[in-house]
């Protein structure tokens, strides 16, 4: 290293030292370490100093200071050369390994910091478009009309929430798409009026319609028996011995069973159809045929019609490539949209297993998805009914859409495992699975909405809606447009001039040959794609920051949550001036914490927060994992939204995400989860067994699966998630250019074998020594959340297939070691660790809530923000309300 460098070095060092301003920033942006640039002295000064730059590149001016993009840029070229081995080259002195690992650990998480300081925006809160999710909230709540939003630009940027500013911008072409959504969600609210009184039902008899297997006539019992009865009298007549040659002959030219039936009625003196009873109006040759064909049906047929109650009812059955797996129910094409319920009248057979007696629900069979789940209960003796609502809007107008259908849990059209589960029912009993569900009836029924009150944008417009009603007077149009678009801006009243223009345009549209409702409709759609509709508009004409008025202050708080526009209630606070009163605002807060629209809020903001996204980054492997079918993967996404949404309503402790002695499930879980007990479709608080694994985070399925691929785990991926969501120690992003795990796939390996094999290289051992023991203590969890003591593993052949001659089975060790931190012998004493970390826990969920509330990053200028979180709530056991109190209470929070 050259003395240039050296006395440079010094000088920056004592400039950290003594100078106030300096040190003050050195805390809030990031700096490497003085014994890291001393490794960098002596290994690159040769090549990169002040007398020669290859690559015309310096480390010995490289401020250790990160204080712009520049310097950034530089720093980020040093750890990337560093992860690719092609710093230092090998001819020269090679760094020692614990030694780069360090060096490599610390830089990116510099690099992390630095990008964090660098965006740090100060409080600064962009302007920003409604998301997604809120402007589809915004219209329900405005016209109580559901629209499908998904031809609408994505909304988050890499890592992001979908309420963070920046990433909601707006472009020319979106104004088209928002007019024609309003249109839309105006065509939906005005059908629904007027069809407010419409009642409708429609059953639908199990017995009558086509069942999951093919539909046998109501005579089939029947004709089964006569069938019998003729085909022995005709065997009987072709054993006579002048009759044996030509049944011979018959058998040897018969190209099918079908014709060789037929065929026996050409023996003479076998007996006739009709003397066996098929002489009532259908071709007799027919009949009989059919009714041989009974005799000779596959065994599973023959298996079903000897079921009880097939006069009043049918069975769900399980799909082998012969027969179908559920029963539909097809909602008429004229029947308006609206809020329906739908009605199932079914039991569960005797011999159905308990994993057996769950019933799936959803719209258009072959690909829909399963909407919702429930448990069958009720008995052959005293069946049970059970109501789904759905509601259907415009976009189900196709048949699809309009077909409804129910099938035992599990038996979705995925062939190869509903042919695994069929033919294992063979084998157990040389028929197919024993019948599980016996259904009655569907039926579904429109709700009436008369009586109930009008959305808040119906109820502005104080006009007929109808073409065939009076032409509405000019005043009352203006009065009906000023009052709808004041409700559409959440309670800013528009300019004279504005509601000019509207009036201007429903003439235009007269002009143009629309009627009254048309013209209607494509005025207000305007209103629905204005600015001040679309925009979260806090901001006054010159950008600078200043306190929230009480109109604002209620818009931040209802969108933040509820995802919606504030209500009735919110708004004349507002206008009354007392929102801002802490007291007022703190019993507002808990008063929408308590309404159900608090969902707005608890589910999108976990599902970003816990990256939940990664549930659907692939396909579990059902041939692996039978049991985890799509009813139980919604149980588990299910399972992370109840259980925050418990915290909520009990105001209990956030350390409960990290260790509980309960858990908050539904039966569907329960099984899967082998405890006894739990009934009913409702998920409940249900306390654990001391030695359970569950309770918390770590132990939810959902959690586990999203770190695997679906066939196998990853430990990697596990341990990664735990120090970004439990410990709020995120580790940096993966370099591009490192050796990748993948280039070991193969080899016959353990998966601790594996990783220690992949941290032989220092640029990863920097990252993995920290991620990969978390991940080993949760190996005990397979690839979709079942607990498991042994793993294997097995290599396949060119042709893809298993190589037997390559296999290694292995009993899970979760023992290690957190990096400069304690052992662990068990999963139980890695939980207890990470349970013992809840400052560090709470103090990441600190900053994702400020980031999803504010709709910015949350930046080093928030510090004294999370530490006043975290002290008010630390003072109730981290009850999680308190969170959410403070935030609100805050000056942050109050500006813009």
């Amino acid at each position: 290293m050259t003395r240039s460098l050296v006395l440079l070095s010094g000088a920056i060092s004592l400039a950290l030292i003594h100078s106030p301003i300096l040190a003050a920033e050195a805390k809030s942006q990031a700096s490497m370490p003085e014994r890291h640039l001393a490794i960098l002295r002596t290994s690159c000064q040769k090549c990169h100093g002040a007398e020669k730059q290859e690559g015309k590149f310096r480390v010995d001016d490289l401020p250790p200071v990160i204080t712009n993009v520049e310097v950034a840029e530089r720093w980020q070229k040093v750890l990337n050369a560093l992860n690719s081995g092609e710093m230092p080259p090998e001819d020269e002195q090679q760094l020692d390994g614990k030694a780069k690992a360090d060096l490599l650990d610390d830089l990116a998480n510099v690099m992390v910091s630095a990008r964090k300081s660098l965006s740090d925006q100060h409080g600064k809160i962009t302007m920003r478009r409604l998301n997604r999710r809120e402007y589809a909230n915004t219209l329900r709540a405005l016209l109580g009309a559901e629209i499908s939003v998904s031809e609408l630009p994505a909304d988050t940027g890499a890592g992001s929430f979908d309420t963070v500013g920046s990433n909601l911008f707006m472009s020319g072409n979106q104004f088209e798409q928002y007019l024609a959504l309003g249109r839309e969600a105006l065509d939906e609210a005005f059908e629904r009026q007027a069809a407010a009184s419409d009642s409708r039902k429609l059953r639908y008899e199990a017995e009558t319609t086509t069942p999951l297997l093919a539909k046998l006539h109501s005579n089939d019992l029947e004709a089964k028996r006569r069938g019998e009865l003729w085909i022995k009298a005709v065997e009987e007549a072709a054993a006579k011995p002048e009759n044996v040659a030509i049944a011979a002959e018959l058998r040897k030219a018969a190209p099918s069973e079908a014709i060789f039936r037929r065929s026996w009625a050409k023996i003479p003196g076998a007996p006739s159809p009709e003397s066996f009873g098929f002489n009532t109006g259908e071709n007799n040759a027919d009949k009989a045929n059919r009714a041989a064909g009974n005799v000779y049906m596959h065994p599973y047929r023959e298996y079903y019609l000897k079921q009880p109650a097939l006069d009043t009812g049918a069975y769900l059955t399980i799909n082998n490539g012969d027969f179908n797996s559920w029963l539909t129910l097809l909602v008429p094409f004229n029947w308006p949209v609206g809020d329906y319920l739908v009605r199932v009248r079914m039991a569960a057979t005797e011999q159905a297993a308990p994993e057996r007696r769950y019933l799936e629900f959803g719209i258009h069979p072959r690909h829909g998805q399963v909407m919702s789940t429930h448990h069958v209960t009720g008995t052959m003796a005293e069946p049970q009914v059970i109501e789904i609502p759905l509601t259907l809007t415009r976009k189900h107008r196709e048949r699809d859409n309009r077909t409804l259908f129910i099938r035992e849990k599990g038996t979705a059209d995925h062939i190869e495992q509903s042919r695994r589960r069929f033919n294992d029912g063979m084998k157990r009993n040389g028929v197919g699975p024993e019948v599980a569900i016996w259904i009655d009836w569907m039926e579904i029924e429109r709700v009436p909405t008369a009586n109930s009150p009008l959305s808040p944008g119906l109820a502005a417009l104080t006009i007929p809606l109808d073409d065939k009603s009076k032409a509405p007077s000019r005043e009352a149009l203006r009065s009906s447009l000023e009052q709808f678009s004041s409700e559409a801006f959440r309670g800013r009243t528009p300019p004279p001039s504005y509601v000019d223009r509207l009036l201007a345009l429903y003439d235009t549209r007269l002009k143009a040959g629309d009627k009254h409702s048309a013209a209607l409709k494509e005025t207000l759609s305007v209103v629905l794609s204005s600015p001040m509709f679309l925009y979260l508009a806090e901001p006054g004409e010159d950008q600078a920051r200043r306190p929230l008025n009480d109109q604002e202050l209620a818009t931040r708080l209802s969108y933040f949550l509820w995802g919606s526009p504030p209500d009735a209630t919110l708004r004349d606070l507002a206008e009354r001036g007392e929102l801002t009163r802490p007291k007022v605002l703190a019993q507002q807060t808990a008063r929408l914490l308590d309404d159900p629209r608090s969902q707005g809020f608890l589910r999108p903001f976990v599902y970003q927060w816990l990256n939940l996204d990664r549930l659907d980054f692939f396909e579990v492997n059902q041939a692996l994992f039978p049991r985890f079918d799509d009813a139980t993967k919604l149980a588990a996404r299910n399972e992370v939204y109840e259980t925050f949404e418990y915290l909520h309503r009990e105001n209990a402790s956030l350390r409960d995400l990290l260790k509980a002695d309960y858990i908050v499930i539904d039966s569907v879980l329960a099984n899967y989860y082998g405890l006894d007990g739990v009934t009913g479709d409702a998920y409940r608080k249900v306390t654990l067994p001391a030695d359970s694994p569950r309770g918390g985070l770590l132990g939810m399925a959902a959690v586990n699966v999203m770190g695997g691929n679906g066939e196998r785990t990853s430990p990697v991926e596990r341990g990664a998630w735990v120090l970004r969501k439990l410990l709020n120690d995120p580790p940096p992003p993966a370099p591009a250019n490192v050796p990748q795990i993948a280039r070991l796939a193969g080899k016959v390996l353990t998966t601790r074998e594996r990783l220690q094999l992949h941290q032989e290289e220092a640029q990863c051992a920097s990252c993995h020594r920290k991620i990969d023991p978390i991940g080993f203590g949760l190996e005990n969890f397979d690839a979709v959340g079942q607990w498991r003591t042994e793993d294997s593993y097995q290599a396949t052949t060119a042709d893809g297939k298993p190589d037997p001659k390559q296999k290694k089975t292995w009993k899970i060790d979760p023992a290690a070691a957190f990096h400069n931190g304690p052992e662990f012998r068990s999963y139980f004493e890695m939980r207890d660790a990470i349970a013992a970390k809840s400052d560090s826990f709470a103090r990441g969920y600190s900053m994702a809530l400020i980031e999803y509330a504010l709709g910015r990053p949350c930046g080093f200028s928030d510090e004294p923000l999370i530490e006043a979180m975290w002290q008010r709530a630390s003072g109730q056991d981290l009850a999680v309300r308190e969170f959410i109190q403070a935030l609100v209470a805050s000056d942050a929070f109050h500006t813009k």
